[in-house]
């Protein structure tokens, strides 16, 4: 099976060709923050459109909002966006489960500068990334259904995680220490060379544990390139790695403390576009690798050990060409998926895909009207999958200040091979699962007004709201008996599982001359109703996932400028889920702006001592901290031999 897979790697080094999803300006400061709004290009499986255009809920998080917070990976700054519950095993990003508007881990997917993170084993790894905090540019956040987009498991929405080589020589990082023994250190290393930018990171973390059996290391390495060949050709590629290895108390089961666990996945991609103005051809490659080991007994291997590698290629061919009637895009996509576990056995599957859209713009190019269409083919367990998923997406742009859109759609996804093959003694998957789907729909408004100095970045305040619908069938869910003993999990198809949820948003932001100011100020609300319409009047079934989503999320954040010496954010989050009470935690941040290029910061979480659990069986920690310094060498000059500082 492996042999296979690297015969068609060979095949595909040569023609390896992969791109981000992003078409975003290069922006240097926090000053273009307000501006990189208007400047995004969203690039998709089909029609680019810019973000002022664009029909769903679409949010970009920038390097300069996650400096501002108190984490020290970018997994952990999807806590921090209303619409995503990002349930963590421990600290740090080490392990997490991310769910969009109330939808299972599953049913989204991640992606590094638009390189599908596709794990056939299961979606506990999605968010081993190979990229660092210092180095994502943007974090993108498609939420809804996005298989129009994304492909498979985009059901619920995707994040996508930005990073774009400097132009200039520059290093930049940080080194920091906390409680639990935590240490750590990331570096970004930028070194172009004429047409070619690119950028090299790397980072390693390591913590005691905030209780018994939670201690891990991980390490992170990633090379970034942008080779221009003249004005309408671009090679992209990306090389990442990562290794984590980390005590699992609790992670998946509260019967044996003693659990550990190590990862390591490896991404390579190359691409290359081609744009002449009225014709975008863009071709991608990728192949990810992940190998994941797993024990009930740490020391004791001999005790029950699962091993677990995958293998993932993907091909894409996109292209998109204006005529008289509109802006027309056409792609396909093939991916193969091929596993070899000690616990699920030796697996293969491959998926096909293409996608028609067309768009045409109305009454002076106010209305913007685009009708899809997505056909998949999907070979699994000797059976095969075919169907054509339509949709169609509205926006009405009043003026400067307001935007309507709408948008309803068709998703899938297919089950993982835990789902499928998985079996210990409370755990037992089920071969026969079929493939979920959703019908989704959303519709919503944005209003927004800049004032201030045209010479300078405006004070801004906008207001964003959005109703959406999902209807899912035969969704996948793990269920046990809650009368009979034996009663292990199992995966099933639900009939269906109706999903409603209001979204808000609303965010200031304020520039002046005042030494003392208020910067920032955001918050969003996010509330989803979950009806499950399937036969269990008596109680005799539990369920795992359906019943755990967030019904109540509220996320609060503000950040204090002091003179030009120092920044204070400070952070709320509010959440309560389906069966459970509400979580209330408050974090802050004070950073001290040493000089030009030094920052010395000091950042708390948990400021109130709560006690609670985000997934599995973790006992969260209480009130803890990190401090450290971070530091910016924006250029070198290699006529004077020395090094021009920007702290900006």
């Amino acid at each position: 099976m492996y042999v296979q897979m690297k015969n068609v790697m060979i095949t595909v080094g040569a023609v390896c060709i992969l791109t981000s999803i992003h078409g975003q300006k290069r922006t240097t400061s926090g000053a273009d923050t307000v501006q990189l709004k208007k400047e995004v290009v969203i690039f998709g499986k089909g029609i680019t459109s810019s973000y002022a255009e664009r029909s769903s809920s679409i949010q970009n998080i920038t390097m300069e909002q996650n400096k501002n917070l108190p984490i020290r990976s970018v997994n952990e700054a999807l806590s921090y966006i209303p619409g995503l519950d990002f349930r963590q095993r421990g600290v740090q990003g080490v392990q997490g489960d991310l769910s969009i508007r109330g939808g299972t881990f599953e049913q989204n997917i991640v992606l590094v500068n638009g390189f599908k993170l596709v794990d056939p084993q299961t979606g506990h790894h999605a968010l081993n990334l190979p990229v660092l905090l210092t180095n994502v540019e943007t974090i993108e956040v498609y939420k809804g259904s996005g298989t129009r987009v994304f492909g498979q498991n985009a059901m619920t929405g995707a994040v996508n995680f930005v990073t774009r080589p400097k132009e200039i020589t520059s290093v930049n990082g940080q080194i920091y220490g906390g409680y639990f023994g935590g240490l750590g250190s990331q570096f970004s290393v930028s070194m172009p060379l004429k047409n070619l930018k690119q950028t090299f990171s790397a980072a390693y973390d390591k913590s005691n544990g905030h209780w018994y059996n939670s201690d891990f290391s991980n390490q992170q390495y990633c090379y970034d390139a942008i080779l221009s060949l003249g004005r309408n050709n671009e090679v992209r590629g990306l090389v990442g790695f990562t290794d984590r290895a980390f005590g699992a108390n609790g992670y998946y089961s509260a019967s044996f403390p003693d659990q550990w666990e190590s990862t390591q996945m490896a991404l390579a991609g190359l691409s290359h576009k081609f744009s002449n103005g009225k014709f975008v051809f863009l071709t991608k490659a990728s192949l990810r690798t992940h190998r994941d080991e797993f024990r009930l007994k740490r020391m004791d291997p001999s005790f029950y050990t699962n091993k677990h590698w995958s293998e993932v290629v993907t091909f894409e061919e996109t292209g998109q060409w204006k005529s008289v009637l509109g802006l027309t895009g056409l792609g396909a996509e093939y991916r193969m998926e091929q596993l070899a576990s000690s616990n699920l056995g030796e697996r293969s599957r491959d998926y096909l895909s293409g996608f028609l859209d067309h768009q045409v713009k109305l009454f002076n190019k106010k209305l913007i009207l685009t009708a899809n269409v997505h056909f998949f083919h999907l070979e699994m367990n000797g059976n095969r999958y075919q169907k054509l998923l339509p949709g169609f997406e509205a926006t009405y742009l009043v003026n400067k200040s307001w935007r309507f859109f709408g948008n309803v759609s068709q998703s899938y996804r297919a089950p993982t091979y835990t789902e499928l093959y998985y079996q210990d003694y409370s755990n037992l998957g089920n071969p026969n699962l079929q493939p979920e789907y959703a019908t989704s729909a959303e519709m919503g408004f944005e209003w927004s007004h800049s004032w201030g100095n045209k010479d300078k970045q405006k004070n801004r305040l906008s207001f964003e709201s959005a109703y959406y619908h999902r209807n899912n069938s035969n969704m996948i869910d793990w269920q046990r008996s809650a009368t009979s003993i034996p009663n292990p999990w199992m995966p099933v198809n639900l009939s269906s599982v109706v999903f409603n949820g209001v979204e808000s948003n609303v965010r200031w932001t304020m520039q002046g001359n005042q030494k003392i100011r208020i910067k920032e100020l955001s918050l969003g609300y996010n509330f989803v109703d979950a009806n499950h319409q399937f036969a269990d009047f008596l109680g005799w079934f539990q369920s795992r996932y359906a019943f755990s989503g967030l019904r109540n999320q509220l996320v609060a954040k503000g950040t204090l400028i002091l003179g030009n010496w120092a920044t204070f954010s400070v952070t709320y989050r509010g959440c309560e889920r389906f069966g459970s009470g509400t979580v209330s935690l408050l974090d802050a941040k004070f950073q001290f702006n040493a000089s030009k290029s030094f920052n010395l910061f000091v950042e708390g979480n948990n400021l109130l001592n709560v006690d609670y659990v985000e997934a599995g069986y973790v006992q969260m920690p209480g009130i803890w901290g990190k401090a450290g310094v971070s530091f910016n060498f924006d250029q070198f000059d290699k006529r004077r031999g020395i090094v021009v500082l920007d702290g900006k």
